[in-house]
């Protein structure tokens, strides 16, 4: 009987080994997944200086018309900063952008005087600060293709002091003030391979402008920290009858470095 007993408590003591040797070998196992899921969780950060070379044009509220292209900014320029940054987790994300322009020169423009394009002297000084700041949430996540929605604001300030002149006649557009709209996009980023992607981005908004809009397509190539990009860009507003300025853009190619943390 005490041998049955003895055989008993042998055989409960085995499968009780047994059983804490197979959990103690599963625990490293099970203790793998969380720090994947940590890291996929952790903030990121991606910083971007940037090189815009923008054509700068509009028209007036009269009907003036003006273009400055961007050999014309350069010559002109005064001061640039030009940046964004991003930060996520998960699959939110807040974005900001920040351009700030100070453009002062004397040259010749084309104009467009009661329907007739002309070439008029020009004396221009314009300095402007444009942000877009927005919350986005990626809808598309897979390992080749992420796409984010986003919503904010945009907000422009813009000084410019624009005076005409041909022979005897003289006009002058002289305008300072902000506006501030509401946005909403998408922004997103497909992978070709390894090391070449392409971005893509584009929104659209109103509110005190009549419409605000922005386009921008580019390719980057990937190194272990940081990307190098070219593509282009292109931002307008249509503003209201009060305005002095009835329409404003400014377009061209764009070159810069996203540094990732």
């Amino acid at each position: 009987m005490n041998g049955g007993l003895e055989i008993m408590a042998k055989s409960t003591l085995v499968k009780t080994a047994t059983l804490l040797a197979l959990t103690m070998w599963q625990t490293p196992v099970l203790a793998a997944d969380p720090p994947s899921q940590i890291i996929e969780d952790r903030w990121t950060f991606k910083v971007t200086p940037y090189m815009w070379m923008a054509a700068m044009g509009g028209k007036t509220a009269a009907g003036d018309s003006f273009d400055m292209p961007f050999y014309k900014v350069l010559d002109n320029l005064s001061f640039a900063l030009m940046t964004s940054i991003a930060a996520e987790k998960g699959r939110f994300g807040i974005y900001s952008d920040l351009i700030y322009m100070n453009l002062q020169g004397s040259d010749s423009a084309t104009g467009n005087i009661v329907g007739n394009p002309v070439t008029l002297n020009l004396d221009a000084t314009i300095q402007g600060f444009i942000t877009t700041n927005a919350l986005g949430y990626r809808v598309i996540d897979t390992q080749s293709t992420k796409i984010s929605g986003y919503g904010g604001f945009r907000y422009l300030w813009m000084s410019v002091d624009l005076d005409f002149s041909l022979g005897a006649f003289n006009a002058s557009a002289n305008s300072q003030g902000s506006v501030i709209d509401g946005v909403v996009g998408l922004r997103g980023e497909t992978k070709l391979s390894d090391r070449w992607s392409l971005a893509y981005l584009g929104d659209i908004g109103t509110g005190q402008s009549d419409v605000t809009c922005q386009a921008f397509g580019g390719v980057g190539y990937a190194f272990e920290n940081f990307d190098l990009f070219a593509g282009y860009r292109a931002m307008r507003w249509n503003f209201d009858n009060e305005a002095k300025l009835d329409d404003l853009y400014t377009h061209g190619p764009i070159v810069g470095a996203r540094f990732r943390f």
